[in-house]
């Protein structure tokens, strides 16, 4: 097995393994995507759709990694919607329809990290500094003020007392201009460097029990499931639900909720999202089966390089959706689904083929309008097949949904009126950027990619 999780040198065993031929096979993560040369591999097996056009190939490109060979690849989706995806991913890698790609201009985290490194052996005059750093293409437009701002931060001027536990990085001489990194920056510019994030994890524990021992520990969170979550709130793990009776800076502390229901943890890893190039593709691609007779569609599914069996699967995938909802979303097509879950609560889905680049900050939007609207708490969910509301059915039964006020006393409530319709998830384009930047800040998202910059940056200790 090959993944991040691995320690350095193991991973650097199973490569060397696997470039000599010992290893008749290799399981392994988006980890052996890039980097080294493996001429001996035969066949990519790709468990799940690519989740880009690019990945696709570069993961395939991992089999006959040499002069003339042909590299060969197989797609196994693990679910019937997944086919769709693997079907256009396919096609788009035989034709060559990679995604643009979109170049960071001046990331500053990546700048200090560079900074400390180049200052590490070596005291630069600070002019010269700028010059060179300026000769990078994604720094050719960096402002002096950016500049001069990182430099502030790397030796430690920080804005308030709240940062005084970070170390600065580098020595400031202001009267000679000079910049010479602090005892240490080239270790941690050694070990610390580059641009792959660790994903934060919180250890879940008991509570009253002392983590030190080994004793209590219930699990970990992903950090935004953590960041999203406040105490009291219940949470299932395994067969059992959990309060959360407290937070720390690295820590969940719970008790037992027997018997009550919780939201179901997740943990989103580093996954980008399907990339809004690919999901107007499949939406396209959705359209177009749609409309082909039963035969034609088939033909079409084959030509995409689905075999039988799969095509098939697609056909009724596409027929079942068709006859749950009326529609099949497509790129010209937003299917709204509204029904009761098992608990009795109202759940909206949003069908959307655009990915989650586009349905992240959409379903942000979504909920800060029912907030400020309903003055609903929902749970807003978001994939790359679209957007899933939860909405509590006591938070349903305090409105009166036709004026959107508070229900009067003795009003009858209609337990099969739908709360939320079409008309609540669509936004002008005008407003959904002013909602999202309003958002934003204290989303989960914000706090996760901030210690990751933070991290990158190598400001934390």
């Amino acid at each position: 097995a090959h993944h991040g999780s691995v320690s350095k040198e193991q991973r650097a065993l199973v490569e060397e393994d696997l470039k000599a031929g010992r290893l008749p096979a290799v399981v392994a993560t988006s980890s052996l995507e890039l980097g080294i040369d493996m001429g001996a591999v035969d066949l990519v097996v790709q468990v799940e759709s690519p989740p880009s056009v690019a990945s696709g190939l570069q993961r395939v490109g991992r089999a006959g990694h040499q002069v003339g060979a042909v590299s060969t690849g197989v797609v196994f989706p693990k679910y019937r919607g997944d086919l769709v995806q693997a079907a256009v991913v396919t096609e788009r890698m035989r034709t060559g329809s990679i995604e643009s790609l979109r170049v960071p201009a001046n990331p500053l985290d990546v700048l200090a990290q560079q900074l400390v490194a180049m200052t590490a052996l070596d005291t630069w005059q600070v002019d010269d500094l700028l010059a060179t750093v300026r000769r990078a293409a994604p720094f050719a437009s960096l402002p002096e003020s950016a500049f001069t701002a990182v430099l502030d931060m790397l030796a430690g001027r920080y804005p308030s007392d709240a940062f005084a536990e970070l170390r600065p990085r580098v020595v400031w001489d202001r009267v000679a201009g000079t910049i010479t990194g602090r005892p240490g920056a080239q270790r941690l510019a050694v070990t610390s460097g580059g641009t792959i994030p660790d994903r934060g994890l919180f250890g879940v524990f008991l509570a009253g029990s002392d983590p030190k021992k080994g004793g209590g520990r219930v699990g970990e969170l992903d950090e935004e499931m953590v960041y999203e979550s406040r105490v009291g709130d219940v949470f299932t793990l395994g067969t059992s639900s959990w309060r959360i009776e407290d937070i720390t800076r690295d820590r969940v502390l719970v008790s037992p909720a027997p018997g009550v229901p919780g939201r179901l943890p997740f943990w989103k890893g580093d996954q980008l999202g399907r990339p809004l190039e690919l999901g107007r593709a499949v939406g396209a691609f959705l359209r177009e089966v749609g409309s082909l007779p039963k035969d034609d569609a088939r033909l079409r599914l084959l030509a995409a390089g689905l075999d039988a069996w799969a095509a098939d699967n697609v056909l009724s995938y596409l027929t079942e959706q068709r006859e749950a909802c009326g529609h099949v979303p497509d790129d010209r097509t937003i299917v709204v689904e509204r029904f009761r879950d098992e608990l009795g609560d109202w759940r909206v889905v949003v069908h959307s083929p655009f990915g989650a680049q586009v349905h992240a900050p959409w379903a942000l939007a979504l909920g800060a309008r029912l907030s400020e609207r309903y003055g609903m708490d929902a749970q807003v969910m978001h994939a790359d097949d679209g957007i899933v509301l939860r909405l509590p059915d006591a938070d349903v039964m305090g409105l009166d949904l036709l004026d959107q006020e508070p229900m009067k006393l003795g009003t009858e409530y209609d337990a099969e009126q739908a709360p939320v319709g079409a008309a609540d998830v669509a936004f002008d384009k005008g407003e959904v950027d002013q909602i999202v930047t309003d958002q934003v800040g204290g989303s989960a998202l914000f706090a996760a990619r901030f210690r990751e910059c933070a991290a990158r940056a190598l400001l934390l200790p």
